[in-house]
């Protein structure tokens, strides 16, 4: 059976999802609630905190495109915190009991960005049915072919890295893992490429990319993997990245590299940086960005042949819980690009971008 690499995935929230009502079918705040509502009885919190955890939405998909506010969600499951969590990681929303729990009761509209400060007063999931969940997806990813995979979570720190290494060392996690770090993890962790028990730490994550964080970060040894979505992120990471370069024996990492224009794939090529896709959003996002984009946009939507053309590395990742962690997926996604085949890449090349 082939041998895949997953080069960008948030394992942790993956096994996560498996602990909360899924609302990803939901295509508006009300049928949102409703799942939640058919859901919440059979328990998807941490167990005796009342809490109700849920996964999966994407406002993008829904009708008005909007994010839920703590008032949709008064009504899901009354008396009861109730924290839904955005498909991307990036967001999250709070009803009124669970802003009350935890000390934020005034916030107006309970929609949370990157605010992990104050998720951290969430209640966590239980240890063991955490532990089950991840022996999970573990094993389903083994069995098409995920033999290692990059955890480029931002917020991991030594927490996380001895969690993900006990969970190695006791068969839990199968596959060999090697973990990002978020920058304040710098000197708490060992260095880059060394071993957190049975992790191998990889890039510090950035999720913009200043000058300082990355000079910061490669002072201290460590190359970078910059989160980039769009063209004006992508130009601000090109100079970043060459007003910095990797440290010795290291390679700065885009992650995402979504939209990209022309004339930026030689520049990327230039600083020698490698490029992290994700093919399988040209499946599941499809309609997103049919609808969001112009037609000339839509081409410079994750390009794979550009890259390659350019004399760049490109590894494929599927940013798991965002979307499955599919190898064969991934692959066929890469091979028919659906807004410019000459973006769409050989089915060898297409498995390279799987390779370690």
């Amino acid at each position: 059976m082939p041998s895949f690499t997953d080069h960008h995935v948030h394992f942790l929230a993956s096994a996560a999802a498996r602990l909360s009502v899924d609302v990803t079918p939901a295509r508006s705040p009300s049928e949102l609630v409703e799942l939640i509502s058919a859901a919440a009885p059979a328990g998807s919190a941490p167990a005796g905190s009342g809490w109700v955890r849920a996964w999966g939405y994407d406002d993008s998909f829904m009708t008005p495109a909007r994010h839920p506010t703590r008032l949709d969600l008064d009504g899901a499951v009354p008396g009861r915190p109730v924290v839904v969590h955005h498909r991307s990681g990036h967001a999250a929303v709070l009803n009124s009991a669970a802003l009350a729990e935890i000390g934020e009761p005034d916030h107006p509209d309970g929609v949370l960005f990157d605010r992990h400060d104050l998720l951290d007063r969430v209640p966590r999931l239980d240890p063991d049915a955490l532990a089950t969940a991840a022996a999970q997806v573990s094993r389903e990813w083994w069995r098409d072919g995920i033999t290692a995979f990059t955890d480029a979570t931002h917020t991991n720190g030594p927490g996380e890295l001895d969690l993900m290494s006990s969970w190695r060392a006791a068969g839990i996690i199968r596959q060999e893992v090697t973990a990002m770090v978020g920058r304040p993890s710098i000197g708490a962790v060992p260095g880059f490429g060394a071993m957190a028990g049975t992790v191998r730490v990889g890039p510090v994550k950035l999720m913009a990319p200043a000058p300082g964080p990355v000079a910061a970060a490669h002072a201290a040894g460590y190359p970078v993997a910059v989160h980039v979505v769009d063209v004006d992120a992508l130009e601000a990471t090109i100079d970043a990245l060459a007003a910095s370069p990797a440290p010795d024996g290291t390679v700065d990492r885009i992650e995402h590299a979504a939209l990209s224009l022309p004339d930026q794939v030689a520049r990327v090529a230039a600083i020698g940086a490698m490029v992290v896709v994700n093919p399988s959003f040209l499946v599941h996002r499809r309609t997103k960005y049919e609808r969001d984009l112009s037609d000339v946009e839509r081409p410079w939507m994750i390009r794979i042949g550009s890259w390659l053309r350019a004399g760049i590395t490109v590894r494929a990742g599927s940013d798991s819980p965002v979307v499955p962690a599919r190898p064969h997926e991934m692959i066929q996604a890469a091979t028919a690009h659906p807004f410019d085949s000459s973006e769409s890449i050989t089915r060898a090349e297409a498995a390279g971008l799987l390779a370690p």
